[in-house]
C-alpha cells in the first residue's frame, strides 16, 4: 500500500499544476533574412528559420528582446492577507525559458534563468490598497530594479558591475500613496577582490544603492526622479602594480528624471514591462496580449527623460592618476492617438561615455581623452500605424535617422553602436549617418496568434572589410550589398 501511495503522490502534485503558471509565453516561427541580396561571401546566410534578430536600430526601445524569439516565463505566484489585517504578502518564483537553435550546428537547446523572483511584505494604511509601505526582496536577480525610465536608457542593472556576477539580488523599500511613490533600495553582487597582496584575491561583496520618488499632479502631469551609487569593480588595468591606484574601487553615481504630460487621462503613461514585478493573478494576467491603442477622440502623450552618470577611471594622459568621467543620455517621446491611429516620435541622445559606461570606457577602465575627437549618438524615429478593427489588420511604417556615436584614434575613425559593438570606418572616410526603415502588416488571427510580414531597409556606409596587403591591414568600404541591407521577416507568433 505504501509504495502505491508513493507513486500516486507525484501524480497528485502534477494534477494541481495549471497552464496559467506559465505566463507571457511567446512561440514564434520566423522565416527571416537580414540581407536578401547578400550571400555567404558577404557573411550573410540565405533566408532561413534558424537565425533570429532581424530589426532596425530604433525598434525594441522599451524591451530587452525582439518579437521574433520564443520564450516563456514560469511564474509561481501567491498572495495572502496577513494575520494582522493591515499586512499583506506576495511572492513569485519567476523563471525565464528561452529555447534556441545554434546557428552553427542547428542543435537546439534551452536557456533557463531567474528573472526577478521576489518576496514582498506590505502594510496597508487604512482600507486603501494603494496606500501602503512594502519591502520587496529580489531573491536571485534584481535586474528589474533599475534607475531610468525608457528601458534602453535605464542603468544600475547587473551589467553595471565590471565583472559578470553569478547573482545580483537586492531589496526595495517603497512607500505608495495613490500615484505618489518613494523608494530606497540596495543590491549586491559577489566578485573577485584584489588586496594589496596580489597573491590573495578573495571574493568580496560589491554594493549598489538606488533611490527614487515620483507622482502625479492632477490627471495630466507626472514628475519622477532618482539617484543611485554603485561599486562597479576595481581598477586593475594600471601598467604598474605598485601604483596606489592599483585595485582602487570604481565608484559610480548618477541621477535621472522624467516629466510626463498627457492631454487626457484615458491615455496611459508609458512604463516598460521590463521594470515591473511579475504577478500571476487574475487582475494582472490579460485575456489577450494583443492590444492596440485606441481612443474615443484624440490624445497626446509627451515624456522627456534625462540621465547623468559619473565614475572614476584612469587618466589617459597620466596613468598614475585618475579622473571623474561624466556621461549623459536622454530622450523625448511623443505619441498622438486619434481613434485607432497612432503616431509616435522619439528623439534620443546618448553620449559616447554613456554607451560604454558599463564596460567601462572605450579602453577598459580608462577615461576618454579630452583631445580625442568624439561625437554622441543622436537619432530620430517616427512610426505610424492604423488598426482596422473589423479586419483585425494593422499596417505600420517606421523611419529612423541616426548620427552614430564615434571617435577618432588619430589613425582611424570608429563607430560605437552599443557597449559591445564597434566598427572600423573605411579608411579615408568619416562616420556616416545611418538610415533605417521598416514597413509591416500584422494580422490578428485570434486572441493569441498573429501573423506578421515586414520589409526592412538600412543604409550604413560605416561598414568596412579588412584587406591585408604585404602584411599591412587596411579597411576598405564594404560591398554595396552590405552597406545597403534589404531584409524581411515573415512570422507566426503566439502570445498567451
Amino acid at each position: 500500500m505504501i509504495p502505491m501511495l508513493a507513486l500516486l503522490a507525484p501524480a497528485a502534485l502534477v494534477s494541481q499544476a495549471r497552464a496559467g503558471d506559465f505566463m507571457d509565453v511567446w512561440v514564434t516561427t520566423a522565416f527571416e533574412d537580414k540581407n536578401a541580396f547578400a550571400g555567404p561571401t558577404q557573411d550573410d546566410a540565405a533566408p532561413n528559420f534558424v537565425l533570429r534578430g532581424n530589426s532596425t536600430f530604433f525598434e525594441n526601445y522599451e524591451t530587452r528582446f525582439s518579437d521574433d524569439i520564443s520564450q516563456s516565463y514560469l511564474v509561481l505566484y501567491r498572495k495572502d492577507e496577513g494575520f494582522n489585517p493591515h499586512i499583506f504578502t506576495e511572492a513569485a518564483m519567476v523563471l525565464r525559458f528561452a529555447p534556441y537553435i545554434d546557428g552553427d550546428s542547428s542543435k537546439p537547446g534551452v536557456n533557463i534563468a531567474d528573472d526577478g523572483s521576489y518576496v514582498r511584505i506590505g502594510y496597508k494604511f487604512g482600507e486603501r490598497a494603494d496606500h501602503n509601505l512594502s519591502l520587496t526582496g529580489y531573491a536571485v536577480d534584481a535586474n528589474r530594479f533599475r534607475l531610468g525610465y525608457s528601458y534602453d536608457l535605464t542603468w544600475g542593472g547587473r551589467s553595471v558591475f565590471v565583472f559578470d556576477p553569478i547573482a545580483a539580488p537586492g531589496a526595495r523599500l517603497q512607500y505608495q500613496n495613490g500615484s505618489f511613490y518613494a523608494f530606497a533600495g540596495l543590491k549586491t553582487a559577489i566578485g573577485q577582490f584584489n588586496t594589496d597582496d596580489s597573491e590573495y584575491t578573495p571574493s568580496q561583496a560589491y554594493y549598489g544603492s538606488l533611490f527614487g520618488v515620483g507622482g502625479e499632479i492632477g490627471e495630466h502631469l507626472r514628475l519622477e526622479g532618482g539617484f543611485g551609487s554603485f561599486q562597479q569593480g576595481q581598477l586593475d588595468s594600471v601598467t604598474d602594480a605598485s601604483s596606489p591606484l592599483y585595485h582602487t574601487m570604481i565608484n559610480a553615481i548618477g541621477g535621472c528624471g522624467q516629466i510626463s504630460v498627457r492631454s487626457t487621462p484615458k491615455l496611459d503613461y508609458q512604463v516598460s514591462n521590463e521594470l515591473k514585478l511579475y504577478r500571476n493573478s487574475p487582475d494582472f494576467v490579460k485575456d489577450s496580449y494583443i492590444s492596440h491603442r485606441q481612443l474615443d477622440g484624440t490624445g497626446v502623450l509627451v515624456q522627456a527623460e534625462a540621465n547623468v552618470l559619473a565614475h572614476n577611471l584612469l587618466d589617459p594622459a597620466d596613468v598614475g592618476s585618475s579622473l571623474v568621467e561624466t556621461a549623459a543620455a536622454g530622450d523625448l517621446q511623443a505619441s498622438l492617438v486619434t481613434g485607432s491611429t497612432e503616431i509616435g516620435v522619439d528623439l534620443v541622445y546618448k553620449d559616447l561615455a554613456f554607451i560604454v559606461f558599463n564596460v567601462p570606457g572605450i579602453t577598459s577602465q580608462v577615461g576618454i581623452p579630452d583631445t580625442m575627437d568624439t561625437s554622441p549618438q543622436m537619432y530620430a524615429r517616427v512610426k505610424a500605424s492604423h488598426y482596422f478593427p473589423k479586419a483585425h489588420i494593422t499596417p505600420s511604417l517606421g523611419l529612423g535617422y541616426m548620427k552614430p556615436a564615434s571617435y577618432n584614434t588619430g589613425s582611424a575613425w570608429y563607430v560605437q553602436y552599443d557597449a559591445g559593438t564597434v566598427r572600423h570606418v573605411p579608411d579615408g572616410q568619416t562616420p556616416a549617418d545611418i538610415l533605417s526603415t521598416v514597413a509591416g502588416v500584422q494580422w490578428d488571427v485570434s486572441k493569441s496568434v498573429v501573423a506578421v510580414g515586414e520589409v526592412l531597409y538600412t543604409l550604413d556606409n560605416n561598414e568596412s572589410v579588412s584587406v591585408s596587403t604585404n602584411g599591412e591591414n587596411t579597411y576598405a568600404p564594404a560591398d554595396a550589398l552590405v552597406s545597403n541591407r534589404l531584409g524581411f521577416n515573415i512570422m507566426m507568433r503566439a502570445r498567451f
